[in-house]
């Protein structure tokens, strides 16, 4: 447990040194997630980082560092399974972008998907 504290407060001060989050946010759990680069059918390029959720937000970070996607759950529109290529393990988040005035659909594979989809849904206040 001591551990996971630990993760949780690098996590904290790597994405508020980053500007990613705001000071008074806090980090609240981490899990190894995949997502497509590119999709093609059922085949794509995927790749690994984590998922980190806050009390505010949803990031996607990228093995070095780099932050993939960022979402506030109030912007969630939409949470639900998916398929990642042939395989069962997936959900799709589809949220509203401000930049560009629509809503777009991100996949990610990750193990125990239901438990986290309950955890954003719960968060962006969505019924499942």
């Amino acid at each position: 447990m001591a551990n996971q504290e630990k993760n949780l407060a690098k996590w904290q001060s790597a994405l508020e040194e980053l500007n990613l989050i705001k000071s008074g946010d806090k980090v609240e759990s981490y899990v190894m997630v995949n997502w497509p680069e590119f999709t093609f059918g059922p085949f794509g390029m995927w790749r690994k980082g984590t998922m980190v959720l806050t009390k505010e937000k949803m990031l996607i970070m990228s093995a070095f560092g780099i932050c993939q996607m960022d979402f506030n759950y109030e912007d969630i529109r939409k949470i639900k399974k998916c398929f990642v290529g042939l395989l069962p393990m997936g959900f799709a988040v589809s949220v509203y972008e401000k930049k560009s005035d629509k809503v777009k659909k991100h996949k990610i594979w990750i193990a125990g998907r239901s438990k986290w989809m309950k955890i954003i849904a719960d968060k962006a206040g969505l019924a499942l």
